[in-house]
């Protein structure tokens, strides 16, 4: 009996090697789309690796893996790090920088060990007369013991969907940028809010799911208690890090008045809003396109010698389930002063 199994066991790492041998030695994947954008919008989403967040294809994949960002600065060395269940761990490092040209990457899987291998990526953009052509691709050497895995199914039909699926919603989201961004000064005041505090990944596409559950539950509450809703459902940032590559946020009903009798339970908690002075802008479009909308504010805020002076919010003016994504309004304001 033993002797067979070691029989089996020699045909089987002798039918790997034969596998293995005939397996490819090395690989490149690539796809290419045209974006009717300028191309500093094309690149600046690309190689700011905190964009990735927005568009990236591969958390899908895993929603729940960590981020970790390093110098994150459009140079060499800058850094995209993972771990998660399904994606396994590894790391993202910048090698070759043209702006508006090409943006190359290390990419290194180091865990689990059958995932482990060392390749090469980026982006490369070519100016068209109206538009961009952004290539992006992925090479590499596969190792002998990995070769008889890609006969089966090969990394083109691994990373080529995947690519595909990234470059689109990259086209989408640079076509829409808006050109212009009209900030107004308000003084704010303070309403009554019953909100639910969550968390998630910038990598996550649970943002969403989370925020609609959370309302789901503060409106059961106002309406056993017969409340009135007097404002647009709101989100106030806690904690926002791209280091982390995570936020923190209190998903918030405004109520015209939360009696002193009112019973909560479970997840949900009462307060106040900010008052004070406050820039707001209206983000016209896809929750896709919010992170160029925050950036533009920002640098609003320090071009014009303002100080951010607590949590930014957001306002939902609009249902996107009734309202064509690229209609729907969403008010940010950053208090100030």
């Amino acid at each position: 009996m033993i002797k067979k199994i070691g029989i089996g066991l020699v045909v089987l790492i002798a039918m790997y090697v034969v596998l293995a041998m005939l397996g490819p030695s090395n690989y490149k994947v690539e796809r290419s789309i045209k974006i009717a954008s300028a191309v500093e919008n094309v690149y600046n989403q690309t190689s700011i690796y905190a964009n990735w967040a927005v568009w990236s294809p591969f958390k899908k994949a895993d929603p729940e893996a960590k981020y970790e960002l390093g110098d994150d600065n459009q140079k060499i060395g800058g850094s995209l790090s993972w771990s998660g269940n399904l994606s396994g761990k590894g790391s993202m490092t910048t090698i070759k920088v043209t702006p508006n040209e090409k943006f190359l990457y290390k990419l290194e899987f180091v865990e689990p060990w059958y995932m482990a291998m060392t390749s090469s990526g980026g982006f490369i953009y070519e100016e068209q007369e109206d538009s961009v052509l952004v290539t992006w691709f992925n090479e590499g050497d596969l190792g002998f013991m990995s070769r008889p895995m890609v006969l089966f199914r090969s990394l083109e039909d691994q990373i080529g969907p995947q690519f595909e699926q990234g470059l689109v919603a990259i086209k989408e989201i640079c076509e829409n940028m808006k050109p212009t961004l009209v900030v107004s000064e308000e003084t704010v005041e303070s309403k009554s809010i019953l909100y639910v505090s969550e968390s998630s990944s910038l990598m996550s596409s649970e943002i969403g799911a989370k925020i609609g559950a959370a309302y789901g539950e503060i409106m059961s509450l106002v309406g056993i208690a017969q409340l009135e809703m007097v404002g647009a459902p709101m989100s106030i940032t806690r904690k926002f890090s791209l280091a982390e590559m995570m936020v923190e946020f209190d998903a918030a009903i405004v109520v015209d008045e939360i009696p002193e009798g009112l019973e909560i339970s479970g997840r949900i908690e009462k307060g106040d809003t900010y008052a004070g002075k406050a820039l707001k802008t209206v983000h016209v479009g896809p929750s896709t396109n919010l992170k160029a909308t925050y950036d533009g504010l920002i640098a609003y805020i320090k071009d014009n010698g303002y100080e951010i002076n607590g949590n930014s919010w957001e306002e939902y003016i609009d249902d996107p389930t009734k309202v064509p994504s690229e209609e729907v309004r969403t008010n940010i304001y950053f208090p100030v002063k």
